[in-house]
């Protein structure tokens, strides 16, 4: 991964990443301005005009074992463009965020989504049209738990491996 740019606040960056011949821009936010950036910029250059509107949605979670579970990164994915929104540690959940999620003519995919949509309710975020992939495609793999990376690889044949986690 090879770090692009960096926002003039503190620990907003942004990346390339080239994997299986795809390129990908990867935007990791902690701030609320550089989340509205990354929305007004995806929403001119690709949901606008699109006759059908659809945005990759997924989170990562606290600890488990904490009391207070809750969503700590939020992942939209549009064409190539991915957000990485540390909400948890954000100075703010931005208002134009919240009316993108609200926004019923996008269509939010993602596997298991309605945990997600449970654990954004914290931040008094509310996702209208989200959409579980799981419960629409048919499962093209072996794996009784399907993951948005065995569909990607079995869709669009790919090679992407998830990395495992460090405990």
């Amino acid at each position: 991964m090879e770090h692009l740019a960096r926002d003039p606040a503190p620990r907003s960056r942004i990346y390339h990443l080239m994997a299986e011949r795809m390129s990908f821009k990867i935007t990791a936010a902690l701030r609320a301005r550089r989340v509205e950036k990354w929305i007004r910029a995806v929403r001119r250059d690709y949901l606008d005009n699109a006759p059908i509107k659809c945005v990759g949605l997924d989170c990562e979670f606290t600890n488990p074992c904490e009391a207070d579970q809750r969503a700590a990164v939020l992942q939209l994915s549009v064409a190539s463009e991915n957000l990485l929104f540390q909400i948890c540690w954000a100075d703010e959940v931005p208002q134009v965020l919240k009316e993108f999620l609200l926004d019923e003519s996008i269509r939010f995919c993602g596997t298991t989504i309605d945990k997600d949509v449970e654990m954004l309710s914290p931040y008094c975020i509310h996702i209208t049209s989200a959409f579980d992939l799981l419960k629409i495609l048919p499962n093209p793999t072996k794996n009784l738990i399907l993951s948005l990376y065995d569909l990607a690889n079995s869709i669009i044949v790919t090679n992407l491996v998830k990395k495992k986690r460090n405990k």
